[in-house]
């Protein structure tokens, strides 16, 4: 397993991608710096955690989609997932491996926006808390539902654009549909999964969980008995699938 993790992160390296989303993170979060301690009325260092993370979070979705739509479908485009699979490794530990290093791919990128952030911070006035860094680190969940769901769909998918389009358009257009089914129709709408893979929604927003009468371990249990079936489905088809061209 080290050595398969071994690999999979000297590709990641390898490429300038990551060096664009560490950058694509400073420069968001300098920039909401600037934007937070301007004007007439400065914000605080809470305000601009909370801003700063915010957005740098979006962008980690969306490198978060990339990079491991990128495992399995640069594979199959290099054509290396053949010789990968002839390997003495079996494919379920081929898989769990390219899984483990999405998620600590995701974790370390996370880590950095949090030292940046805060870096930041504590030059602000203003009184950094423990609940706001609780905010901050359910908000990841998000990210580990993004990462079973996108390997799913990269072994069924062959194109990386098709995995990443497929992702994006599952996540904006269940949001969007859960989003006016609240208004109308909560009974149904706390069904969509989407609505609560982040759970640092039940402290920042807490009246948009309330009107689907649902709570914070509702919601994680529903999560994570999706991120298990997201799990069984993509091993069995890594399993069975040749993947040949």
């Amino acid at each position: 397993m080290r050595s398969l993790l071994a690999n999979e992160f000297m590709k990641w390296r390898r490429t300038i991608k990551p060096l664009i989303a560490l950058g694509m993170y400073t420069g968001i979060i300098i920039l909401t710096y600037f934007i937070v301690r301007s004007g007439d009325n400065p914000g605080d260092a809470e305000t601009f955690v909370n801003y700063a993370t915010m957005a740098a979070m979006t962008f980690l979705g969306i490198f978060t989609i990339v990079f491991t739509a990128e495992m399995i479908g640069n594979e199959l485009k290099f054509d290396t997932l053949k010789h990968l699979l002839m390997s003495p490794y079996s494919r379920d530990r081929i898989l769990l491996s390219k899984l483990v290093a999405a998620l600590l791919i995701m974790l370390v990128q996370f880590v950095f926006i949090l030292a940046v952030t805060y870096g930041f911070a504590w030059t602000l006035d203003g009184a950094l808390t423990f609940e706001q860094f609780r905010n901050v680190l359910l908000s990841v969940s998000s990210g580990v539902f993004v990462i079973f769901l996108t390997l799913m769909f990269s072994v069924v998918f062959k194109s990386v654009g098709v995995v990443i389009g497929f992702t994006v358009l599952a996540n904006f257009v269940s949001t969007m549909i859960g989003g006016l089914l609240i208004a109308w129709k909560p009974d149904i709408a706390k069904w969509i999964v989407f609505l609560h893979t982040d759970l640092s929604i039940y402290y920042q927003s807490p009246g948009f969980m309330e009107t689907m009468d649902v709570t914070i371990w509702f919601s994680a249990f529903y999560v994570l008995i999706h991120i298990v079936a997201f799990y069984i489905i993509t091993a069995f088809v890594f399993r069975s699938k040749t993947f040949a061209e």
